[in-house]
């Protein structure tokens, strides 16, 4: 009974009493609980398999290397299976970045294998730019990330094209506006760090993907929060009763989880809304 209670199957009603939990909620708890067991046992054998440091460096020596620590690989096709390779000998993370479409040529083989190492047990946090959840598949692709355990936010600003792999190897666009021309692998720490900090940047600034963005009148709502102390003022300079701001402000302040309105413009700002 001890063990059972443990497992969240029975439950106390007396000193001596006890009463079973309903079948479905028991079943997705045990579920649950063999999934993180499995994902502990994973981390811990790919931890253990010193070999594959061995053969990376061995890999490593074979390459062409220039004094900065960076390689190269040409096209589309040549940057998805070195992406895919990289992911598959990472321990513990990837992180990455989409500014557009997500390798659209190749959108089956990235969905697979990122849904792959999902499953494998390995930690993903994704930044997707708002133009590409604008496709359908995009869009669901993210979704579906989600639900198998990665991190994924949209952004509306600026975003730089990367992935990183374990913080100690990325990969970056050679022509940020065509990854189809190729892409530096990088290892040297220095540049490393740059890239790391910009990605915890973006992820600052960024919001789940499942939290609907502003749409225009709340961007000018939110733009006037910042510029204005009066309620009065603000619905003048948008051309709305005082009534409709009011209204739109509480609901930005609820979205944003700030007190006052000082805060809801500083929350909004960093996540890059205005």
């Amino acid at each position: 009974m001890t063990r059972l209670r443990e497992l969240g199957m029975v439950a106390a009603t007396g000193e001596r009493a006890f009463s079973a939990v309903d079948p479905e909620s028991a079943v997705e708890r045990l579920a649950r609980l063999r999934i993180r067991s499995l994902q502990g046992e994973i981390r811990q054998i790919a931890s253990s398999r010193h070999l594959v440091d061995d053969l990376l460096e061995e890999r490593r020596a074979g390459r062409q290397r220039s004094a900065r620590g960076l390689d190269r690989v040409e096209g589309l096709d040549q940057v998805v299976a070195c992406v895919d390779e990289l992911t598959f000998f990472s321990r513990e993370e990837r992180l990455a970045t989409h500014p557009g479409p997500i390798l659209t040529a190749a959108f089956d083989v990235v969905r697979r294998s990122d849904l792959k190492y999902l499953r494998r047990g390995l930690r993903m946090r994704t930044i997707l730019h708002a133009r590409a959840l604008d496709l359908p598949e995009v869009d669901a692709f993210a979704a579906e990330l989600a639900r198998e355990g990665a991190r994924v936010r949209s952004t509306t600003g600026a975003l730089e094209r990367m992935v990183v792999f374990d913080r100690r190897t990325a990969v970056v666009a050679a022509d940020p506006h065509d990854i189809t021309k190729g892409a530096l692998i990088v290892r040297e720490p220095g540049l490393l760090s740059h890239l790391l900090a910009l990605f915890e940047h973006q992820w600052s600034r960024s919001c789940g993907v499942e939290e609907e963005l502003p749409g225009e009148v709340e961007r000018q709502v939110l733009h006037a929060m910042a510029r204005v102390d009066k309620d009065e003022v603000g619905a003048r300079e948008l051309d709305m009763s005082i009534r409709t701001y009011r209204s739109h402000v509480s609901a930005l302040m609820r979205r944003l989880g700030a007190a006052n309105r000082f805060q809801a413009a500083l929350a909004a700002r960093a996540r890059n809304w205005i």
